[in-house]
């Protein structure tokens, strides 16, 4: 087959003509505004003897549960995440934190990989420039929701590098069954979109960073019609940036639109669409190596393995609708449905050791096309139902999910390029021939799933949750370069039963305690003996604890201590124990067990002063052989087992009130390999925040990230695998937002 050459120069922008265009418009923008601000000012502090919790106007602007938007808090009134019905999180008997609006703003959050530093339990690794996985309680996350609906989590082609389009992140921690019938028992992220309002606002946002960052965002929102009963919304963020890795550079083009039509007064539809591009030069399919005794290298935190023609690009398309009808009981039903389209075009190296400690090989070179396609419909009816005195809830529904991975590679397999990494010159590598065709397959997963779930109040401070989802799975993998199309892999899991069980007490008006027991399965590949695929891994999260709502509900608190369980690991089996024609085969015997505990509390302790913060602490173990891993030893030691998570941010009082200042601290402890030296200590990264508000119209943020530019890898590999990264080093960012 035939393979053009691809030249990746030619996806470079202009020069820096986005970074001159928003220079420009934020400086038109607070000159234009800053003569209005001492009046302003001097308004809002009118009749307000030392007006020490004087604020601006926070303007509720959806009527959505759960929203955030608009309200200035780190807390919302309602989430689904978990138990797919609408409780609070006080009510919600597991742990859960949301990341609102205003706290994304507040901390500059703008990508998925951000949320690390503001949730507890969640770690990122991030050897490959483009490919993070975001670890809950020391488990990797796979699936994902959007608005409810379940989607596979997939670093290579999943673009989440800006969030202007979300309204909050909901992030549940332990089994989620309930949600996603297959997965680990690590929890879920649920990103719920932004929705039309029905008053007309708009917003222009830039924003300038170290290393030449540059990003701006326009968001639009009203109703389309008098009557405002059809309203839409359109989001459009673009950013073009360098980073600290030399040579390696990023930019993202998002556009996001959507309408909400009332077709009847009980009857709401809504239809939408979104697009995400990223193209990133010089970026690297692998991190970089450890000397062969596992000791870190004498390296900048600079240095990049990959050429400069080297780069991964993203693009990911979503067209979602919803039909909600509403009755006069209180019962809802909705219909939902998503389809998406993830696609990567990369061209990138491997990288090989060559003698001594310093001196590697770029081979060989790849060109990897992923088209991947998933498709989630969704049925749900939920509402109340009275029963002996009490008033309870009831959700049921179904759904469905397909997914189609398409993958293609071509190489270079003579490419080979000798270099000494410490002190290389990015540019020397010379282009590749990429034309072989080498590889392909076809991955189709069907998924159909019943689910059902009551909130039964057996007396009046006391709430008995119940559920179960019934799954049927079914995967099949083809190699197209095969003569016949030759299946590799096929099976199925029919009527999977996945139950959740839990237990709500409310002691007072202000605090209650839970325990919950929910669990997850996870499907593999892995054959027994006789070549019969083993059964699936199952997952479970047994959890107690206590939550509060403090300050008259504003500031929520909760703690916990939990086990989870994987259990049905594959166990290898010698060869010789095979049947004929096997090359491998398994038992379903290893078990790893992780106890830990975790205290949170997020919202305002003053009407001036918000924080979040969360500790957590979990013991990871193997409780029967896998593998090489024996009963006792630590599960996943590349991933920290305490994190502690801090920050907060308070608008000085009286005249001093349009300026807010803040701090937050991110800690973790020691990561190491246990088959050799390598190992990052444990390490406390401090920011700055702040933000000042110029008149009503403007408000200006800025941060500063490492403020005292700590140097630490943030992921650690083997000596084998080059997937170590540096955590990134002190970084600086203003924002300016002009609200019509």
């Amino acid at each position: 087959m035939k393979q053009t050459r691809i030249d990746p120069r030619a996806a470079i922008p202009a020069p820096r003509q986005m970074a001159r265009a928003l220079r420009c418009a934020c400086a038109a923008m607070a000159l234009s505004t800053l003569g209005a601000g001492s009046a302003w000012a001097q308004q809002a502090q009118s009749g307000q003897d030392g007006a020490a919790e004087a604020l601006p106007e926070v303007k509720v602007v959806s009527d959505r549960i759960g929203a955030s938007e608009g309200t200035g808090s780190y807390i919302v009134n309602s989430v689904n995440t978990g138990t797919r019905l609408n409780l609070t999180p006080r009510e919600t008997p597991q742990s859960i934190s949301v990341v609102t609006r205003q706290q994304m703003d507040d901390r500059n959050i703008q990508s998925i990989e951000d949320l690390v530093n503001v949730v507890p339990g969640l770690s990122l690794s991030r050897g490959a420039t483009e490919r993070g996985s975001i670890y809950s309680r020391g488990f990797a996350i796979n699936m994902y929701t959007m608005d409810g609906l379940p989607f596979s989590a997939d670093g290579d082609t999943l673009g989440f590098n800006t969030l202007a389009m979300y309204d909050r992140v909901e992030v549940l921690r332990g089994s989620a069954g309930m949600m996603i019938g297959a997965g680990n028992p690590s929890g879920v992220i649920n990103l719920v979109r932004k929705r039309p309002t029905r008053e007309t606002q708009v917003s222009i946002t830039g924003s300038a960073g170290r290393w030449n960052n540059f990003r701006g965002e326009i968001d639009a929102s009203g109703a389309l019609n008098e009557a405002k009963t059809v309203r839409g919304r359109a989001v459009v963020a673009s950013s073009d940036a360098d980073t600290f890795i030399t040579n390696y550079r990023q930019k993202r083009n998002l556009v996001y639109a959507t309408v909400d039509a009332d077709l009847t007064r009980d009857s709401t539809l809504s239809v939408g669409f979104s697009y995400n591009k990223e193209e990133n030069l010089g970026s690297s399919w692998y991190g970089l190596p450890t000397a062969r005794n596992g000791s870190f290298l004498n390296m900048d935190r600079s240095v990049n393995n990959a050429p400069d023609w080297a780069y991964w690009n993203k693009t990911n398309t979503r067209v979602f609708t919803e039909l909600e009808t509403r009755f006069d009981n209180s019962w809802k039903v909705k219909l939902a449905a998503q389809a998406m389209k993830d696609e990567l075009d990369s061209l990138l190296t491997g990288i090989a050791r060559g003698a001594g400690d310093t001196n590697f090989a770029l081979t060989p070179a790849n060109i990897f096309k992923y088209d991947r396609s998933q498709l989630g419909l969704d049925a749900q009816a939920t509402g109340p139902f009275g029963l002996f005195g009490q008033k309870h809830e009831l959700v049921v529904g179904a759904s469905y999910r397909s997914r189609i991975t398409q993958d293609a590679g071509y190489n270079d397999p003579t490419y080979n390029y000798a270099f000494n990494l410490p002190t290389w010159n990015t540019a020397s590598a010379p282009y590749p021939n990429v034309n072989n065709y080498y590889y392909a397959s076809v991955t189709r997963v069907k998924q159909s799933s019943l689910y059902g779930t009551s909130r039964l109040k057996l007396a009046d401070p006391l709430a008995l949750l119940l559920g179960a989802r019934a799954d049927w799975y079914d995967t099949e993998s083809v190699n197209p370069r095969a003569v016949t199309n030759a299946v590799t892999n096929k099976y199925k899991i029919n009527s999977e039963i996945t139950p959740y069980a839990a237990l709500v007490v409310d002691l007072n008006k202000t605090y209650s305690v839970y325990g919950s027991w929910t669990s997850v399965f996870t499907p593999q590949t892995s054959v027994d003996a006789t070549g019969k695929v083993l059964p699936a891994v199952t997952g479970s999260n047994t959890e107690v604890g206590i939550k509060g709502e403090l300050l008259d509900g504003a500031l929520n608190v909760s703690a916990a201590v939990f086990q989870m369980k994987q259990t049905n690991l594959a166990q290898s089996l010698p060869v010789g124990s095979c049947s004929p024609g096997l090359t491998s085969c398994s038992v379903a015997a290893g078990e790893v067990q992780n106890r830990g505990y975790e205290l949170q509390a997020v919202g305002a302790l003053t009407s001036s002063w918000q924080v979040s913060g969360g500790y957590t602490y979990n013991a990871a173990r193997y409780t029967a052989q896998s593998g090489a891993n024996l009963p006792g030893a630590r599960f996943a030691t590349d991933r920290p087992a305490r994190t502690l998570r801090l920050s907060t941010m308070y608008r000085l009082p009286g005249e001093l009130n349009r300026w807010r200042i803040g701090g937050a601290a991110r800690s973790q402890s020691e990561m190491y390999r246990t088959a050799n030296a390598i190992r990052q200590g444990g390490y406390t990264l401090f920011d700055l925040l702040g933000g000042f508000q110029v008149n009503k119209n403007l408000d200006l943020r800025f941060s500063v990230t490492n403020l005292f530019d700590k140097v630490y890898y943030q992921t650690i590999g083997s000596t084998a695998d080059s997937a170590s990264a540096f955590g990134e080093p002190r970084n600086f960012n203003v924002t300016a937002k002009y609200t019509f």
